[in-house]
C-alpha cells in the first residue's frame, strides 16, 4: 500500500518532470505562465524551481525559468526540420500517445516527429522503457526520473543526429520492443515507407524487426515525396497516425 509521504512524493516527481517537458517544448518561460500551465500556486511551483535549480536542470531568476544546456544549434538541420509542419507534429504526437501503456519497452527512431512525441511522453507517463538512437531524444529523456532510456550506441550520422551503424544495429537487433515508433522521410501509399539516408533505413529496419507492434508517424508532406531508400513495405506497418 503507498502511505501519504510516498503519494506526496510521487506527485512531486510528476510535477518536475512536466516543468522539464514544458522547459524542453519551450525553452524558457514566465513563472507565472509555468504555474498556469502547471495548474500549481507560485508558492509550489518556486518550491519545486528550486529544487532543480539545485539539481543544475533549470536557471531560475527575474521571473523567467530556463532550462540548462537543452538548446539546439539555431543553423541545425534537425531544427530546422523540427520547425516544418510543428502543428502537424503536435497533433500526430497527442494521437500517438494514446497507444502508449505504462511499462511498455519502446524503440523511437531519431526524427523530428518521434522528437515532439517523446516530449509527449514525459507530460503523460511515470515509467517507460525506451531505446533510441536520436541524440536529442536522449537530451530529452536524460533527466526524467521512473524513465529507462538507453542509446543504441554506434557511429554519429553528421546533420541527422542520430546514431547508426554496425554496432547501434547490433545492439538493437539484441533487443525486443512492445512497441516501434517511427517517421520517415517518404511514405507512398500501397509501397511503404522510404529515407534519405541508407543508413537510417538500415537501423530503422532494425527496430523494426525487433518490435511486436510497428507505429507510424507521418505528415502529409511525407505522402508521395521522394527518398531513395526503402525501409518499410506496407504490410510491415501496423498502425498509422497522420495529420
Amino acid at each position: 500500500m503507498t502511505t501519504g509521504v510516498d503519494a506526496v512524493a510521487l506527485n512531486k516527481d510528476k510535477r518536475r518532470q512536466k516543468i522539464l517537458a514544458l522547459l524542453a517544448e519551450n525553452s524558457s518561460m514566465k513563472t507565472s505562465k509555468l504555474a498556469d500551465d502547471m495548474q500549481v500556486s507560485l508558492v509550489t511551483l518556486r518550491r519545486d524551481l528550486k529544487e532543480l535549480q539545485k539539481s543544475g536542470l533549470v536557471v531560475n531568476g527575474y521571473g523567467i525559468v530556463k532550462m540548462v544546456n537543452h538548446e539546439m544549434d539555431p543553423d541545425s538541420f534537425f531544427l530546422k526540420r523540427l520547425k516544418e509542419c510543428r502543428k502537424a507534429k503536435e497533433d500526430i504526437a497527442e494521437r500517438a500517445i494514446e497507444l502508449v501503456e505504462e511499462n511498455d519497452v519502446l524503440f523511437i527512431d531519431e526524427s523530428t516527429t518521434c522528437y515532439v512525441f517523446a516530449l509527449k511522453l514525459i507530460k503523460n507517463f511515470n515509467k517507460l522503457h525506451i531505446i533510441t538512437n536520436g541524440l536529442n531524444i536522449l537530451l530529452a529523456l536524460s533527466r526524467i526520473s521512473g524513465f529507462s532510456v538507453e542509446s543504441s550506441g554506434g557511429s554519429l550520422q553528421y546533420g541527422f543526429d542520430s546514431l547508426i551503424g554496425p554496432r547501434a544495429e547490433t545492439f538493437i537487433s539484441s533487443i525486443y520492443a512492445s512497441k516501434l515508433f517511427f517517421s520517415c522521410a517518404a511514405y507512398r501509399e500501397g509501397t511503404g515507407t522510404f529515407e534519405l539516408s541508407p543508413f537510417s533505413a538500415s537501423i530503422k529496419r532494425r527496430m523494426l524487426l525487433s518490435s511486436n507492434r510497428r507505429i507510424l508517424l507521418v505528415d502529409q508532406s511525407k505522402f508521395n515525396a521522394v527518398a531513395p531508400f526503402k525501409m518499410a513495405g506496407i504490410d510491415e506497418i501496423d498502425d498509422i497516425v497522420t495529420a
